[in-house]
């Protein structure tokens, strides 16, 4: 759609002022995507807009960290060139009434003028000042991960945070930094994955099965 790809070409001196080089726009879903890439990993922000009308629909920060995808694909989890974020800005939406009011009054902007995108423009990087940028450089590491999700929370809080295949993502981390609590981490683990292989083993024996080839390997 032009109106998105216009958008698109307007953003992408901005972002690249936020030290976001690399930017790609995908014509078939909207989808506008601004890259950060280092040594360590990759800081992406996506902006999703609508593909039969003018309109807003989302925009998330996501960071995947090279190490952990790297260990996945040497284990057999994740396929080679699939982009696999390892946290997301949970604690953008966990205040569920902002977020709502943000996104709606996102979707509620004029889209008609040049002087309506070049406002809706603004705000999106307003936004991402104010919101995603913090959530990159909270978590400028794996070791922060660690210290500030997998050491601090909850084991049900994780999923939060890390999305896809948490445990997975999580055992990695944990292993790699000595978290004090892998150990525990296991032990619940395993204790889910047994419940859930007795009400549907079709369904998790394989994960399960997965689960303590991924112990086996992290102790190679």
């Amino acid at each position: 759609m032009k109106f998105n790809k216009d958008i698109f070409d307007s953003l992408v001196p901005a972002f690249k002022d936020k030290g976001f080089t690399y930017a790609n726009y995908s014509s078939h879903n909207g989808g506008l995507d601004f890259f950060n890439s280092n040594t360590v990993g990759d800081h992406r922000i996506t902006i999703d807009l609508g593909t039969t009308k003018k309109g807003f629909v989302n925009i998330y920060g996501r960071i995947s960290f090279k190490e952990i995808t790297q260990t996945l694909q040497e284990f057999g989890e994740l396929r080679l060139g699939i982009y696999e974020p390892i946290v997301i800005n949970y604690d953008l939406y966990q205040n569920k009434e902002n977020w709502t009011r943000i996104f709606k009054r996102f979707g509620s902007l004029p889209l008609k003028t040049e002087s309506d995108i070049k406002k809706f423009e603004d705000e999106i990087i307003e936004h991402v000042e104010e919101y995603i940028i913090p959530f990159f450089n909270k978590f400028p590491d794996l070791k922060s991960v660690n210290d500030q999700i997998l050491s601090k929370l909850t084991f049900e809080e994780f999923p939060n945070y890390i999305p896809g295949n948490c445990t997975f993502k999580s055992m990695i981390i944990m292993k790699k930094f000595n978290n004090p609590r892998y150990s525990e981490y296991l032990s619940a683990k395993e204790k889910e994955y047994q419940f859930y292989v007795k009400q549907n083993a079709a369904m998790w024996q394989t994960s399960y099965n997965g689960f303590k080839k991924l112990i086996a390997f992290l102790d190679k």
